[in-house]
């Protein structure tokens, strides 16, 4: 065991390495002992060493007191543009996925308020103008199936919509216009926008939008006094060019090496148009620091330093299993609200991931250790290191003494990244030709909240405008082109006409969603 002088005079050093900048004092409160803290901190450090992640701040909470926080490697790279600049446990992330707990935990915080909201009473008793494409859902669609992802929506629907210049509030909207996949409550279904409707919720009853709510309610009882959202600090350059907010990062196979490459991303019009447009999904921006505040509210059933910022009943609700994910012989995984519920033989684990615009991120809790743990990352490739770091550390809590879920995790990885692979070749595209120009010129329609789409002439090329898209088509093959969107995120989307023979009927768009055909009206 470590002497309390040792204890200190390491604190001092990690509070001095890290760049600590408020007033509180370094000292034995961060940095207890862990099973193997030596071991568990250089774990960390691997990460950043081996998987190239560029920055991790790491946050564990055990029995209702932090005993480890620290920052690893840096939030910017140097490079031509900037100097490297650490992480430090007040460094600003973007939570991606994990926001989503936000929201969850704020709708049950504005709940506790106004009673009259309840989780199985329909939607439509708040939000009358609220429809999906099924009637039956509709009227069915209760405040508990929200945020659960059970909707009958194919996983991820709609998320390429934002690039069409849906803003929040249209994105809901655009829930009456995609047909299901599956029976309502019978699927696990994946979705970001859904998460809009609980914060159109949270405006009308706190007629605040929901990043405000989100730091007077959330935020302000729990002393998190340096998080923030999306929509306060992508555009803050004062933030953003000094490392305050982590610059974001993706990994791939460096060529012609076996070695991760790091590429800063540095499309923040792609970014902030996703990110803007499902904030109550994704958004939140915040610190390690700030994050062990809302683990402990949550380790303690929804108080924090003995104020109550969700009643037990409703925090209750949030780890509920709703909708299963996943089972095998090992565990059941299922999903409550905006929360993963592991069983398995050991007991429950508890947590949400989130992965978007280079981030990733990682909170988790094991109510039989009262244990929880936060990991926020500049790396938007893979949550694989921190994912396979929180599983060795609850392993040290059980008493495993070499836990190996880090380097498996490593192996699989690497074995898929650096596996040898066939030189991709251009598939052969058959050479039919298109109509004539004029044959697909006109106007078409799917309905209101699409609006009308155009297809015209310019200087002999074809164009598509369809809402804030405007581009020029390029022929593929046949009666199909592709196009792309604003938002240098997107790829290439195909556009298909149909025709009888010269006659051109209708045309849809491939944005992975079941929206049906433009009819030609014009």
């Amino acid at each position: 065991m470590r002497t309390l002088k040792s204890l200190m005079l390491m604190a001092v050093a990690i509070s001095i390495f890290a760049g600590c900048c408020n007033n509180r004092s370094a000292s034995e409160k961060y940095y207890q002992s862990l099973p193997d803290e030596k071991d568990f901190d250089a774990l960390c450090q691997r990460a950043i060493d081996e998987w190239k992640v560029p920055g991790m701040a790491v946050g564990v909470v055990k029995d209702g007191k932090v005993v480890f926080l620290k920052g690893f490697g840096n939030s910017v790279l140097e490079d031509s543009l900037n100097q490297a600049a650490p992480v430090t446990p007040q460094t600003k992330f973007i939570l991606a996925s994990t926001s989503k707990a936000f929201t969850s935990a704020l709708l049950a915080n504005v709940m506790d308020e106004y009673p009259e909201i309840k989780w199985d009473a329909p939607v439509r008793n708040y939000l009358p103008d609220f429809k999906l494409y099924d009637k039956w859902a509709t009227e069915e669609f209760q405040v508990r199936d929200i945020m659960c992802h059970r909707t009958g929506f194919e996983g991820n629907a709609l998320d390429g919509c934002p690039f069409f210049g849906f803003d929040r509030d249209g994105m809901v909207k655009l829930f009456a216009s995609i047909k299901p996949s599956y029976s309502f409550r019978t699927t696990y279904g994946y979705n970001n926008e859904m998460f809009s409707v609980a914060a159109q919720i949270i405006e009308k009853y706190t007629g605040k939008c929901w990043e405000d709510a989100l730091a007077e309610r959330i935020y302000k009882p729990l002393k998190m006094n340096n998080s923030t959202t999306v929509k306060y600090a992508f555009w803050d350059d004062s933030l953003f060019n000094n490392g305050i907010l982590a610059h974001p990062y993706a990994m791939s196979k460096a060529e012609g090496a076996n070695e991760i490459k790091l590429t800063r991303r540095d499309d923040r019009q792609g970014g902030w148009i996703w990110l803007n447009a499902v904030a109550p999904a994704a958004a939140v921006v915040t610190t390690a620091e700030d994050m062990t505040h809302w683990v402990m509210m949550h380790m303690n059933h929804g108080v924090f330093e003995g104020d109550t910022v969700v009643s037990e009943a409703n925090h209750k609700m949030l780890w509920t299993p709703q909708t299963i994910t996943d089972y095998s012989e090992d565990a059941m995984e299922a999903y409550g609200q905006a929360w993963t519920i592991e069983q398995n033989n050991r007991g429950r684990y508890i947590r949400h991931s989130g992965l978007a615009y280079g981030y990733t991120t990682l909170v988790g809790f094991v109510p039989d250790l009262n244990l929880g743990f936060v990991f926020l990352t500049n790396n938007g490739t893979t949550g694989a290191p921190q994912a396979a770091i929180a599983r060795d550390l609850i392993d040290m809590y059980y008493g495993v003494k070499h836990p190996e879920n880090y380097q498996k995790a490593w192996e699989s990885f690497t074995g898929y990244l650096f596996k040898e692979r066939e030189p991709e070749v251009e598939p052969a595209v058959d050479s039919i030709a298109p109509l004539e120009n004029k044959a697909y010129v006109g106007e078409y329609k799917l309905d209101d909240v699409w609006g009308p789409a155009k297809v015209y002439l310019q200087n002999d090329t074809l164009f598509f405008s369809v809402r804030e898209v405007n581009a020029p088509l390029r022929h593929k093959n046949g009666n199909t082109f592709l196009f792309t969107v604003p938002g240098e995120w997107a790829d290439y989307y195909e556009l298909s006409f149909t025709a009888d023979g010269n006659k051109v009927k209708s045309l849809s768009f491939d944005t992975g969603d079941p929206f049906g055909e433009f009819v030609k009206v014009k």
